[in-house]
């Protein structure tokens, strides 16, 4: 990271700046044309202090295909704190920021359990829980995929101003 002073390297402090953030982008391969990119809704958890991420979307489509091709994936989520004028403008505008980024492996899960634990993660993200197993409807589950994607390396980066 060439500012290393805005790095965040205590991975609680990571995930509290992850969980902050209200969606995230996905970065897909799709061989030699640019890499395929989607916002998501996502959940995620720490395991044994590594990051887990989890999110749903179609039984079908292209996000879905590529990833049966190809699970190597990139994500990238940011809150942007504000936005001011230090200066003259136009060059005197910055802003304060959180983001994180990472690369890791997709899986789409299979099991019952983990696919319900994978949703109670997810909406633990925006709605205050629980979700025991039978408050997800069953015909909505029937058209649900759910996706994990486990972090190999993550990144957090932070510039908060007084």
């Amino acid at each position: 990271m060439r500012k290393s002073e805005r790095e965040v390297t205590k991975i609680e402090e990571k995930f509290e700046a992850l969980l902050r953030c209200g969606y995230m982008t996905l970065a897909i391969p799709r061989g030699e044309d640019a890499p395929y990119l989607v916002p998501l809704n996502f959940g995620a958890e720490l395991a044994e202090e590594k990051l887990v991420l989890y999110f749903h979307c179609a039984r079908e489509g292209t996000k879905l295909s590529l990833l049966r091709h190809c699970p190597a994936v990139s994500f990238s989520a940011s809150n942007l704190l504000r936005v001011f004028n230090k200066g003259t403008a136009p060059c005197g505008y910055t802003t304060d920021y959180e983001s994180v980024c990472g690369s890791g492996r997709a899986c789409v899960l299979a099991g019952e359990a983990e696919r319900l634990h994978g949703l109670r993660v997810l909406m633990a993200h925006y709605a205050p829980g629980p979700f025991p197993d039978g408050s997800f409807d069953a015909r909505a589950l029937s058209l649900t995929e759910v996706v994990r994607i486990e972090a190999e390396e993550w990144t957090c980066k932070r510039l908060v101003r007084p």
